[in-house]
């Protein structure tokens, strides 16, 4: 009886050690969603920029983790398609800037990793605030099966602290790009005298790409690029950008040719990036 008494102790004080282990990680694992969140957005003027950014990090460390996981999914977090520009402040009375990095996954990525990240909310809740009313640390058997389900949360917890990690990291390197590109002679001539940059917009970038997958005999269509653009971008339109057409962007850009060739007696027009020739 004294040694199923020592082994009881045992197997408990095992139960102890790993759910401080599974706590220290929960915590671990908020810490870089809290991270990430505070930093992925931020806007201002130039005068309320770096006010705004510590606002949102003292907001964001007064957040739940199941905030944290609601804002990571579909603001940090979004499916290819909707990888949409920032919303404007409209109560904006001067020039306000806005700086967004998101991370785009296909469909099914983003929705195995919300379901992964809000189990781990309601697994986190429940390792709180429930534990002792889920398991029987009385008997030997009880203390082994809790010691089974700490041992699991566990390694879900590292392996999505592990993908925070790594997205992090993403988020980094963008950052350093983005501070690099600001640098850049077309960039300040954007600021002083509103020129666009054009060879890092997006909707450029997103015409080069369709002409690499649409091109037949070195030109693709504008009508079917734009088409291509607008399923993946829906919010890139030439509009945005100060243009009546996407035949304007092209022109305007300075980066493709453009060429109208007829087409079953139809005219029609086609282009291509410069890199290609004239």
């Amino acid at each position: 009886m004294k040694s199923e008494s020592a082994a009881l102790s045992a197997t408990r004080d095992e139960v102890e050690r790993l759910c401080g282990q599974c706590v220290l990680r929960l915590q671990s694992f908020e810490l870089k969603l809290k991270a990430i969140v505070a930093t992925h957005q931020v806007s201002g003027t130039i005068d309320t920029f770096e006010a705004n950014r510590a606002k949102r990090n003292a907001e964001t460390r007064r957040k739940t983790m199941g905030a944290l996981v609601g804002e990571m999914m579909g603001s940090v977090l979004v499916p290819f398609g909707q990888e949409g520009p920032p919303e404007a402040d409209e109560a904006a009375t001067e020039t306000c800037v806005t700086i967004s990095r998101r991370i785009a996954l296909p469909a099914e990525a983003y929705s195995r990793i919300e379901a992964e990240h809000r189990d781990l909310v309601a697994l986190r809740n429940s390792l709180v605030h429930h534990f002792l009313e889920e398991h029987d640390l009385h008997t030997e058997h009880g203390c082994l099966v809790a010691g089974q389900a700490l041992t699991s949360l566990i390694e879900r917890v590292t392996r999505a602290e592990e993908g925070l990690g790594a997205w992090a990291i993403d988020m980094e390197r963008a950052a350093t790009l983005l501070i690099e590109k600001l640098d850049a002679p077309e960039i300040r001539d954007w600021i002083a005298g509103g020129k666009i940059p054009w060879s890092i917009t997006t909707i450029v970038q997103a015409l080069q790409d369709a002409a690499t997958e649409m091109a037949q005999g070195g030109w693709a269509s504008v009508e079917s690029a734009a088409t291509l653009v607008l399923s993946r971008l829906p919010d890139e339109r030439p509009e945005n950008y100060g243009c009546r057409s996407w035949r304007q962007v092209i022109h305007e850009s300075g980066l493709f040719t453009l060429r109208i060739m007829k087409v079953d007696g139809r005219r029609r027009a086609f282009y291509r990036p410069r890199t290609l020739g004239v």
